[in-house]
């Protein structure tokens, strides 16, 4: 108890994140912000085969957390304009500390937990790295994603991503508890990127959020090859 205490009054990165996993704000998906520099190397290595290693694009790290997938993102695109928005503010605080001892004119945060203020058709690719899931539900034996996560915030956020990118852009999802291929925007992406040695991949749950016992989400990376319904 007291080593709660103390991590409550001296951590405020741990201590803002126990608030969102309490108070759990409209728009959260993911609360944890664990994250680490290049965690993804073949879904980067990929993107950066596909646009070009000298790609002058715009690309989103949407749940950026801490920000080491925007860094780790400019040794694979030097020339890039980088984006990372994330819902915590108190890591967006850490993101442009970090941005400020880098001096990238280039790179920017910003405090969101929704596309909402984006325009559309704006980036050429969109990464959202274990944001869609959460890990109360993600424990063996758990049979709904609910509360704490639905499909019906899944394809909202879909949605958005869907209509933040330009056509032909390209999608990252990594540890999803759900399926982009059930979601309605689904219908106008194409898988263009599989893993089949996955790590701890995450329970895959319904349209029911009803868990799918036995399976697994390969794709990881969808190109846009039509614009979605308005």
């Amino acid at each position: 108890m007291f080593r709660k205490l103390r991590r409550f009054l001296t951590d405020r990165t741990w201590r803002e994140t126990r608030w969102f996993y309490r108070v759990r704000p409209r728009d959260l998906l993911q609360p944890s912000n664990v994250t680490f520099p290049d965690r993804y190397p073949n879904v980067f290595a990929f993107v950066q085969r596909e646009l070009g290693a000298e790609t002058q694009g715009a690309l989103l790290s949407f749940g950026c957390s801490t920000g080491e997938e925007v860094f780790s993102l400019r040794n694979y695109f030097p020339r890039a304009t980088l984006k990372g928005i994330d819902i915590n503010p108190g890591n967006i605080r850490i993101c442009n500390r970090r941005l400020k001892q880098r001096g990238d004119p280039k790179v920017t945060f910003e405090t969101a937990g929704s596309l909402a203020a984006e325009p559309p058709a704006s980036y050429d690719a969109i990464f959202c790295m274990a944001v869609l899931r959460h890990g109360a539900i993600s424990r063996p034996g758990v049979r709904s994603a609910e509360p704490f996560l639905s499909f019906q915030m899944f394809c909202r956020t879909i949605d958005s991503l869907a209509r933040c990118l330009k056509p032909g852009g390209l999608l990252a999802i990594a540890h999803s508890n759900f399926r982009l291929c059930d979601a309605p925007a689904g219908a106008h992406f194409a898988a263009v990127m599989s893993v089949t040695d996955a790590e701890s991949p995450s329970p895959i749950f319904g349209p029911d959020n009803i868990v799918m016992p036995g399976v697994v989400q390969a794709d990881v990376v969808f190109r846009k090859v039509s614009p979605p319904a308005q």
